[in-house]
C-alpha cells in the first residue's frame, strides 16, 4: 500500500511539474509574443516621427528659403528705390541747374529759327519759360523775332516752371515739354532702367 502511495505521490508531483512546465512555456510564449509586439509598435511609431521629422524638417527648410529668397528680393528693391530716387533728386538738381538763362535762351532762339525757316505759315506757336527766365531772356527774343512775333509767336511765363520750357502749337493742341520736371524726370526713368539691370545683374553674383 505504501507503495501504491508512493508511486500515486510521484504522479501527481510529476503531472505537476509538467502543468508547471506547460504554463511556464504558455507564459513565456505569451510574453515574447506580446513583448515582440510592443517592439513592433515601438519601431512603427519611432519610424513615424522620424518619417514626419523629415518632412517637416524639409518643409522648414523650403519655408526658410522661400523667407530668405524674399528678404533678398525685399532688400533688393529697397536697395534700388533708395538709389533710383537719390539718382533722381541729383538728376533735378543737375538739369535745373543745365536749363540757366543762357541756355535756355540758346535752346528757344533755334526752336524759334528752325520755325520760322519751315513752311509754317499760320501755325501758332507758343513758348512758356518760367517767370524768372521769360524776363531774362524777352528782350533778346523780343528784338530778334519780332516778324515771328507779329505772325502769331507766343512768349509767356508761368510760376508753375522752374526751369526750362514748353512749346505748343496752339491751333493743333501739340505740345512738348523741356521743363526742368520733364528733363529730369525722362533722366530719371533711364536711370532707373539702368540702374535696375545693374542691381539684379549684381544680386546673380
Amino acid at each position: 500500500m505504501s507503495e501504491e502511495l508512493q508511486s500515486l505521490l510521484e504522479r501527481i508531483e510529476k503531472d505537476g511539474v509538467e502543468k508547471a512546465d506547460a504554463q511556464a512555456v504558455d507564459i513565456i510564449t505569451n510574453a515574447e509574443a506580446k513583448a515582440a509586439t510592443l517592439v513592433k509598435e515601438a519601431k512603427a511609431k519611432a519610424d513615424a516621427l522620424i518619417a514626419q521629422a523629415e518632412v517637416d524638417s524639409q518643409a522648414f527648410e523650403v519655408r526658410s528659403s522661400k523667407a530668405l529668397d524674399q528678404a533678398a528680393r525685399d532688400v533688393i528693391l529697397t536697395v534700388e528705390r533708395d538709389v533710383a530716387a537719390i539718382f533722381a533728386r541729383i538728376a533735378a538738381q543737375e538739369v535745373s541747374a543745365a536749363l540757366d538763362a543762357d541756355t535756355v535762351r540758346g535752346c528757344v532762339t533755334t526752336l524759334i529759327e528752325t520755325y520760322a525757316s519751315a513752311d509754317a505759315k499760320g501755325v501758332r506757336l507758343e513758348i512758356t519759360l518760367s517767370d524768372t527766365q521769360r524776363a531774362a531772356v524777352l528782350d533778346v527774343l523780343t528784338s530778334r523775332f519780332q516778324a515771328e512775333l507779329a505772325a502769331g509767336l507766343t512768349i509767356t511765363g508761368s510760376d508753375a516752371i522752374a526751369a526750362g520750357f514748353k512749346v505748343a502749337v496752339t491751333d493743333k493742341e501739340v505740345e512738348h515739354d523741356f521743363t526742368g520736371n520733364a528733363v529730369a524726370e525722362a533722366l530719371g526713368d533711364l536711370l532707373r532702367t539702368d540702374l535696375a539691370k545693374r542691381v539684379k545683374g549684381a544680386a546673380v553674383l
